[in-house]
């Protein structure tokens, strides 16, 4: 009799689990949106989606936040809408901060003189996972991504043919692919091939890993990434409407792409 009497409850509690439910209940996912970052030879390119919405509801179709302090550094930025802006404005000013600073004099005899430098990838994160770190009791709902390019000079050592064979030192500049991944109290996940994170990460993922292959040239990359990027989208009700990818080449800046996707 009681078996037959809270049978019904109990199927109720189990279909109310479900992991759609729980998905929507993601303050991280509650506003959709995918990113990726995937590097190659020289080069790197993000991906993110276009889609903005409340749960399955779809409210407005733009572009992810993504910071660019420099042509070497990008950092994408996916979550709950509102702690990303907070985020963004955050990160903007204490970058600024650190590669600005103004000294009234110099050994020159110039006054004023402002200087300014580029922050690295790698300081970009740092700096980002302190600041998720320092709120980690009240956290940002938001999974950024940093990508980027590590000026790396080298040392290469040459015969010299008029000097009887000496030795020259030869100074060789390239520039290495940086990829971090974080979570909302800014634990760093790196990796030399491609990182994910968003509404659709688990798809990104898998896609990625089918597709990705090392020593990318930049029009390769761009087709794999995007190619990548809309098979997951396609997987996914949280992301899609669109996608821009962004493709950072060393020496050469940023250039933005626009992706077409499916609007159902």
């Amino acid at each position: 009799m009681y078996i037959s009497y809270y049978f019904p409850v109990l199927i109720l509690l189990l279909l109310s689990e479900t992991p759609n439910a729980q998905q929507q209940q993601d303050p991280t996912t509650l506003n959709g949106g995918s990113i990726m970052a995937m590097s190659g030879e020289n080069c790197v390119a993000i991906a993110v989606d276009k889609r903005f919405g409340s749960g399955p509801q779809m409210i407005h179709v733009k572009p992810r936040t993504v910071l660019c302090p420099n042509s070497q550094v990008m950092v994408g930025l996916v979550g709950l809408e509102g702690d990303v802006q907070t985020l963004a404005h955050e990160l903007s000013t204490h970058i600024d901060e650190k590669v600005s600073r103004y000294s009234g004099f110099d050994f020159s005899g110039n006054m004023g003189l402002e200087v300014r430098k580029k922050i690295s990838p790698k300081s970009t994160s740092i700096l980002l996972s302190h600041l998720l770190y320092s709120k980690r009791n009240s956290p940002y709902y938001v999974e950024p991504i940093v990508a980027g390019l590590e000026l790396v000079t080298q040392s290469k050592q040459e015969k010299d043919e008029g000097d009887g064979g000496s030795l020259e030192n030869e100074r060789i500049k390239r520039y290495v692919p940086f990829l971090c991944a974080q979570d909302l109290i800014g634990a760093q996940s790196k990796s030399n091939a491609f990182v994910c994170s968003g509404a659709a990460s688990k798809s990104l993922y898998g896609c990625a890993e089918a597709l990705w292959r090392p020593n990318l040239k930049p029009d390769e990359l761009l087709q794999i990434c995007g190619r990548a990027f809309v098979s997951a989208l396609e997987r996914d009700c949280l992301s899609g409407y669109g996608a821009v990818i962004y493709l950072m080449e060393g020496g050469k800046g940023i250039t933005q792409y626009d992706v077409s996707c499916r609007n159902d």
